[in-house]
């Protein structure tokens, strides 16, 4: 509640942020839509391992009557481990007095909810796992429900943390195993899809950004995660803390090469989303607007832009006028290759994405055109832009070398015309 009492718990941290604004923002935000339930992903204590027992009791009776008094729907925890006192005589047992079970499982609307406990004592340290009763338990659960209930599973570590104990492998075998649809945790304060398979495993950035002393190491921080289960698919919005922001998930790298996938979302109804390169022409979006949130993907073309850094300015128009606008920073680094390097060994490029990012335009027949470099000569089918001969042109596409269209772009946007011949 304070930053005095804050340094009670995590030692080697400030606390610069206080908190109650940012829950009270978080409490006025989720009562402007229909939420089924919240869930508070763990470490609700700021630590555990060094106050009184009778600190940690009095913090988390604290939240406990919080969320019981900022939310007239179902409040679910999980167990994280800033919450587990390292006295096996007490452990979790004041997490438990508030919180109740530390593994659970629930339904909601037609969906099986897992809670599972990832935080073992052995003595006074914390070991990241399950153990066998665990494993048991969640074996006759999974057991007991329909086959074609989807299941969501929650823990507070990601399976990264936990996955490399014997427990945890058989824990993950077992997921696996139960074709669950999703994964969802916290503990990194990052937001980042882990991995797609065998399951989906997303981990969120936590309400708290990095400790109260500022943004989450992704610079998210301070917010919270709004998660939709519709026709079989979780879609889901990282959201901040009272405001109205751009959520850019991908691209998910740092480097950028020849291409990669834009994905976008910002809280409320879009009427229209573009985005450009640094000064460059406005690329126009396709928004979906799913009830709560717009959401825009796209192919995106970096095949033509120079090695260094560049800024990818987005933005929304909502419905009452407001233009939302993100701008990340990327760093482009593409392979210098010309055709003939590709041409000469297909069984590297065949079936991948290549660039051709400076061809010059040799011959044009309708709509195909023949371009070439300074090492081969392509047919290039149903060029969409008009060019003329000696423009240069810039392609990413898949590489096909029995083709008479050797590289086959599968969106426009892999198209590019960098410059035109000056007839005067």
């Amino acid at each position: 509640p304070t930053p005095e009492e804050f340094k009670l718990g995590l030692r080697d941290r400030k606390m610069e942020i206080l908190p109650d604004p940012v829950l009270d923002a978080i409490r006025d935000d989720v009562s402007g839509f229909d939420v089924d339930f919240v869930i508070v992903a763990g470490d609700i204590a700021a630590d555990s391992k060094y106050p009184e027992p009778e600190t940690v009791d009095r913090w988390m009776a604290m939240m406990k009557d919080r969320l019981d008094a900022d939310y007239a729907v179902p409040v679910y925890a999980i167990v994280g481990n800033h919450d587990v006192i390292r006295d096996e005589a007490i452990g979790k047992s004041i997490y438990e007095r508030y919180f109740g079970p530390t593994y659970y499982s629930f339904n909601v609307k037609g969906t099986h909810f897992v809670v599972l406990d990832t935080q073992q004592l052995v003595g006074t340290s914390l070991v990241y796992t399950v153990d066998e009763r665990q494993i048991a338990w969640l074996e006759q659960d999974l057991a007991a429900i329909a086959p074609d209930m989807p299941i969501i599973v929650f823990c507070h570590e990601p399976t990264y943390d936990w996955v490399d104990t014997p427990e945890g492998k058989t824990l993950f075998e077992l997921l696996q195993e139960s074709d669950i649809a999703a994964l969802l945790s916290g503990h990194w304060h990052t937001n980042e899809v882990l991995r797609e398979e065998p399951f989906y495993e997303l981990t969120s950035g936590a309400v708290c950004g990095a400790w109260w002393e500022g943004p989450g190491p992704d610079g998210t921080g301070f917010g919270y995660r709004v998660f939709r289960a519709a026709r079989g698919t979780l879609d889901s919005i990282w959201k901040r803390a009272g405001e109205d922001r751009v959520d850019v998930p991908g691209p998910s790298t740092a480097v950028l090469t020849w291409a990669d996938r834009l994905e976008a979302n910002v809280w409320g109804e879009a009427t229209a989303a573009h985005y450009r390169w640094d000064g460059t022409a406005e690329v126009d979006l396709v928004v979906h607007f799913n009830g709560l949130w717009s959401s825009v993907a796209a192919n995106l073309n970096v095949a033509t832009l120079s090695d260094g850094y560049h800024n990818l300015i987005l933005e929304f128009t909502m419905t009452d006028g407001r233009v939302i606008t993100a701008e990340p920073s990327y760093y482009v680094s593409n392979p210098d290759l010309q055709l003939g390097e590709i041409f000469d060994h297909p069984d590297t490029f065949r079936g991948k994405i290549v660039a051709a990012p400076e061809l010059e335009v040799r011959a044009v027949m309708g709509s195909d055109i023949s371009a070439f470099d300074a090492t081969k000569t392509i047919i290039v089918g149903d060029f969409p832009y008009a060019v003329a001969r000696h423009d240069v042109i810039g392609i990413v596409g898949m590489y096909h070398p029995t083709s008479a269209s050797p590289l086959k772009a599968y969106d426009n946007v892999f198209y590019v015309l960098l410059e035109e011949e000056d007839t005067e």
